[in-house]
């Protein structure tokens, strides 16, 4: 489970220092705690500037880690979703379910926008960006 970049990720990353023993997954959306990289969980309603783009554990200090991700802004993903989506979902603005999927029936902090759902919907894959200033944020 993981937001996958599909587009205009070339070239692009940068080394964040981490949250003291985070276990970061690649695909997990990142979100800034007190100046480090930490992992979105259901429920944030904070923007997501970053996606990792490696797997690691961090050290037990603040900072000692650096984890390599991606900028989202302007970047497309691939989504996994934490339900089987539906067609009316297409076009909406929806929640995170975990750092590395969304919840396309919830629209409480709309921090994503599906474009378009992958077929077949059973899959719980969808396309979409990152939304900058979610009105819950």
């Amino acid at each position: 489970m993981a937001f996958r970049a599909i587009t205009n990720e070339s070239g692009k990353r940068v080394l964040l220092p981490a949250k003291a023993s985070v276990v970061f997954t690649k695909g997990d959306a990142i979100l800034n705690t007190s100046g480090y990289a930490d992992i979105q969980t259901s429920g944030s309603n904070i923007d997501a500037y970053y996606v990792a783009d490696e797997t690691v554990t961090a050290s037990a200090t603040d900072g000692a880690t650096l984890v390599a991700c991606i900028p989202v802004d302007g970047v497309r993903f691939e989504v996994d979703t934490s339900n089987t989506p539906t067609a009316a979902q297409q076009g909406v603005d929806v929640d995170f379910s975990a750092a590395g999927t969304v919840d396309t029936s919830a629209v409480t902090d709309q921090v994503f926008h599906v474009e378009k759902m992958i077929l077949p919907l059973s899959e719980k894959k969808a396309i979409g960006f990152f939304v900058r200033g979610a009105p819950n944020s």
